[in-house]
């Protein structure tokens, strides 16, 4: 994909720079986006940097934004901002609400990081969304000024929030295990695969291996939530006879369910 990134509004301290509270607009917009452009170029994708740092107004600043988002074919146009106003949470906006790729997924993806989801908002007042010839999103992380929000936004941290929109609007599975991680959170995701490990050595060692077709009794019940997941997904599919799953199959079907905590691939 070809994305252009949007850091909002021009350098702090100028005419038409961000909102100011518990957290700087303008400086937040550009350790996020910053760390998002990173992100998509480490995974193969173009990246077009449509943030203006020049202008000393805000109708020039936001023509200048349109004039480098049109100046190339992009797939994408995503300009990350801040909310003000005493509210929580975070929104995304898009002409007329429209529900395009990626929207409801940054929603759902700083949800998961605590923020409240605000849901998909109409853009069509906004100047970067109306003025610019790709599909555009507008993000607000977090609400500046509010305490409750400012401090979850530090805690949660700028690669966290950066790695969230990231995976949410490529679609792409990043390895959080590396980008999102804590020490204590990379722990028991160790602790969970040799857990996973041993239980399936457990099941190498039967002495009459069975073929499961059918997610059924004779299905081992450690297995047939996970397997039942892969199928819903269309992960595995079977053929006239079944699902032809051994226990080796059961094995690594089980392990790829915990491991994305039963989401949808």
């Amino acid at each position: 994909m070809k994305i252009g990134i949007n850091c909002g509004h021009t350098v702090s301290g100028t005419p038409g720079s961000g909102a100011v509270g518990f957290l700087n607009e303008s400086n937040e917009t550009r350790a996020v986006g910053h760390e998002l452009m990173q992100m998509l170029k480490e995974r193969g994708h173009t990246v077009g940097d449509c943030t203006d740092d020049n202008s000393r107004t805000v109708n020039a600043n936001l023509k200048a934004i349109c004039s480098l988002a049109n100046a190339q074919p992009l797939d994408l146009f995503l300009s990350i901002h801040f909310n003000a106003g005493g509210g929580q949470g975070s929104e995304v906006y898009t002409y007329g609400s429209r529900e395009i790729a990626g929207a409801r997924e940054i929603n759902a993806a700083l949800s998961r990081l605590g923020f409240k989801n605000r849901g998909i908002k109409d853009g069509s007042h906004l100047y970067v969304i109306r003025h610019t010839n790709a599909q555009a999103m507008l993000v607000e992380v977090c609400f500046v000024d509010t305490k409750s929000d400012a401090e979850l936004y530090q805690s949660v941290g700028v690669k966290k929030i950066a790695a969230a929109i990231c995976g949410a609007i490529t679609g792409e599975k990043l390895n959080e295990e590396d980008e999102t991680m804590t020490n204590g959170e990379r722990i028991k995701f160790n602790e969970l695969v040799n857990a996973v490990s041993n239980l399936a050595e457990k099941v190498d060692k039967l002495t009459n291996p069975m073929i499961y077709n059918y997610i059924d009794d004779n299905m081992p019940e450690w297995a047939r939530e996970a397997v039942k997941w892969a199928v819903d997904g269309g992960i595995i599919k079977g053929d006239s006879s079944g699902l032809n799953l051994d226990n080796k199959d059961l094995r690594y079907i089980t392990i790829l369910y915990r491991l994305t905590g039963g989401k949808k691939l």
